[in-house]
């Protein structure tokens, strides 16, 4: 499976950008794993970007007290 970590110039980039974060890319081979790694992850990222939500609405995580008084006990309901 190819990956983006196979294309020309991803290695180069993604290593000075690992290094410049503070991780040890010294060793090859793991400098390699990191990156399809990376890459991987970022192609299952891109699949959520695929997925058509226009007709869900979210539901409410937080619904506020409707009297200044009630503390958060009224809020759980």
């Amino acid at each position: 499976m190819s990956t983006a970590s196979d294309s020309p110039g991803f290695g180069e980039g993604f290593l000075r950008m690992a290094q410049a974060l503070g991780l040890d890319v010294s060793d090859e081979e793991r400098a390699q794993d990191l990156a399809r790694r990376v890459s991987l992850m970022r192609e299952g990222l891109a699949r959520l970007y695929e997925i058509d939500v226009s007709g869900a609405e979210s539901p409410s995580a937080f619904i506020p007290p409707t009297h200044p008084e009630a503390g958060p006990e009224a809020a759980r309901g």
